[in-house]
């Protein structure tokens, strides 16, 4: 009802949501909450109609090449997950693609030639070639932890030296 596209409108209901939570008394205080978010899109499209990855180009697709293969790009879920507390993305993570076919073939429904693939991503495609195995991870963001224990909004206050919305770090030339 504010925004002129779903994207936009999806960050400002967000932002509605969080402030009405803080004006109506609804968060509660001194709790953390976790839950994990899950089955993430592998594609969507851009604000010009044009298939992109929507998270990680690198993670592997649910169902892996037959899903590539046989499956409308939008209904792909792939496997990347996120651990959320008290509405702050506390770690991401994701089942790595180990499969070079399917690496080709995912990159190729977002518009990627094989030849680009290999260019751009060289390191990974050839390691592909030597049979990498399934792998997963996650990355903490232990400063946004610390942004919640400490009971900040904003994680340039948690970080010793925060880098401003240009991304420069202020003490250096």
């Amino acid at each position: 009802f504010i925004a002129d596209n779903e994207k936009r409108a999806t960050e400002l209901a967000g932002q509605i949501r969080t402030e009405l939570g803080k004006r109506l008394d609804l968060i509660k205080k001194d709790v953390f909450e976790f839950c994990w978010i899950v089955d993430f899109p592998m594609f969507e499209l851009d604000e010009h109609d044009k298939l992109q990855f929507s998270h990680n180009p690198f993670s592997m697709p649910q169902g892996g090449l037959d899903a590539l293969t046989n499956e409308k790009p939008l209904d792909i879920l792939a496997y990347q997950y996120d651990l959320v507390c008290n509405g702050y993305e506390m770690a991401s993570g994701a089942v790595r693609n180990h499969n070079p076919e399917t690496m080709v073939k995912a990159f190729e429904i977002a518009g990627y030639s094989e030849k680009e693939v290999e260019t751009r991503f060289g390191a990974l495609y050839n390691a592909f070639q030597y049979g990498t195995p399934p792998h997963a991870g996650a990355a903490p963001g232990l400063d946004r932890m610390v942004m919640l224990i400490a009971d900040s909004d904003n994680i340039r206050e948690v970080i010793a030296f925060p880098k401003n919305k240009k991304a420069r770090d202020v003490l250096m030339r």
